[in-house]
């Protein structure tokens, strides 16, 4: 049949003849061309380096803006685990090939807490908590990751914790404005007793000096910040959490997740706008931004635990995992789709999320579905393609378990990190591919692994 159409087509349309006749045979054999969205998940690499006796956690990743492939992440390093977990240091990791090959990078000032955004052009910017005389730094590099910058010391205060970096590129500046958010005890006006909340200083030329930290307040309660998000218009958009009470003595029964706004890059901030409170056991871990045209600056909030609606009766069963978005840059939030599709019971971990340029939001979490001990944990993915409303069936992305507690060279690191710590990586690259980072323990040590997910929209033929 395809030669027969083939002869009578002469000239330049003769390769579109190929293609037609080729696909004329395909529908009369009987195929058909499956519509379906489908997940596909690339092979595993192990990032680490050679001494697997090292654990390795908390990883973050972020991905070049316009060049597909360059991604540079980091994450908490203990080279003598001997000697518990107080000496630690920060590995970073750069590739170049889309997460096929890495080369590591040493932050030695770095202890804990590592963070990693790309900003204008090549730049990218790590920060983390160093020692006692620089206990919140930021590294810089011109060259996307192959040379660094630094360390700048942000604060000399002690008693920082969970930087989180972040770049707004400013028109008609050959500089980033560079925001680095993290917790601090600080004077609270009108009070004798310090308060321990959100605060963030900014470099206005490009990492290279901060500024002092202006805090982030609207009450005395204890609040720690986890993510910030930049929008299109340079709109930057704090989250933090209130827990407990002024001296972080007695927990919140319910505790409060807010966002706030700066539109003066980091100078001066809005009034706190409530995300959610807490009903049953919701706890907020990552926020993602979309740029596509469809939901452009639409926010999503990836939150784990018992979902409760106010006046609808007892939390669901199990432990889920769910979206809040906003379309106003913050202001206002609503529920969106729940992520997961396991059984009741199962336990869903530490989500990391991401929006491609194609608008397809990605999830990546930590999930227990195969071990009703939940003892064992396995990475899984999932996709939106309608903003949030539903999600694909997830994919497992993991071949091999992680069961942290089996080996005695990190049973200190396993007990304070039980799914390879407060937070993992994922990234949406130039191409529209995920990639994802986390702390895999398959050996019985925490060890940084990666893949790359591609959400395939095109229709695929199918032979029955």
């Amino acid at each position: 049949m395809v030669q027969e159409i083939v002869r009578e087509i002469k000239g330049p349309s003769r390769r579109a003849g190929i293609w037609l006749a080729a696909a004329l045979t395909f529908f009369a054999l009987g195929g058909t061309l499956d519509a379906d969205p489908k997940i596909e998940v690339g092979e595993p690499v192990a990032v680490s380096g050679e001494r697997t006796e090292i654990p390795q956690v908390e990883p973050s990743l972020a991905a070049h803006p316009e060049k597909p492939g360059l991604l540079f992440g980091a994450a908490v390093t203990f080279p003598d685990f001997r000697k518990g977990l107080d000496v630690t240091t920060v590995a970073g990791f750069r590739s170049a090939d889309g997460g096929r090959s890495w080369q590591s990078v040493p932050f030695p000032a770095c202890r804990i807490d590592p963070w990693v955004s790309f900003g204008s052009g090549d730049r990218v910017y790590l920060s983390c908590m160093g020692g006692r005389q620089s206990p919140l730094i930021v590294y810089r590099s011109a060259d996307a990751g192959r040379t660094w910058s630094g360390p700048v010391r942000v604060t000399a205060l002690e008693g920082v914790d969970r930087p989180v970096v972040s770049a707004v590129h400013k028109a008609g500046s050959p500089e980033d404005s560079v925001l680095v958010a993290f917790g601090q005890s600080s004077p609270a006006p009108g009070l004798r007793n310090r308060t321990y909340g959100a605060a963030v200083s900014r470099s206005d030329d490009g990492g290279r000096t901060f500024s002092g930290p202006v805090a982030v307040r609207h009450d005395a309660l204890t609040q720690q910040p986890f993510d910030a998000a930049v929008l299109s218009s340079g709109v930057y958009v704090l989250f933090f959490m209130d827990y407990a009470t002024r001296d972080g003595g007695e927990l919140l029964a319910h505790r409060r997740t807010w966002a706030v706004r700066s539109e003066d890059g980091g100078r001066t901030f809005s009034t706190p706008v409530l995300v959610f409170e807490q009903l049953g056991r919701e706890m907020p871990w990552a926020v993602a931004v979309d740029r596509s045209t469809r939901h452009r600056d639409r926010l999503y909030l990836a939150v784990d635990g018992s979902w409760q609606r106010r006046g609808t009766g007892p939390p669901a069963p199990g432990k889920g995992l769910f979206l809040l978005i906003s379309d106003d840059g913050g202001e206002s939030w609503r529920t969106a789709g729940t992520v997961t599709d396991a059984p009741a019971g199962a336990n869903a971990e530490t989500p990391a999320i991401a929006v491609n340029r194609e608008g397809v939001v990605g999830v990546a979490w930590y999930d227990t579905r195969r071990d009703p001990t939940e003892s064992c944990y396995d990475l899984y993915f999932s996709a939106s393609l309608d903003g949030g409303a539903t999600f694909l069936p997830n994919e497992r992305v993991t071949p091999v378990s992680s069961c942290p507690q089996t080996s005695p060279q990190q049973q200190g690191v396993a007990s304070r990190w039980s799914f390879g710590g407060d937070y993992s990586g994922l990234a949406a690259d130039a191409d529209g591919k995920f990639h994802i980072l986390w702390a895999d323990s398959r050996s019985g040590i925490y060890r940084l692994w990666t893949a790359d997910v591609r959400v395939n929209l095109s229709p695929r033929p199918v032979v029955h």
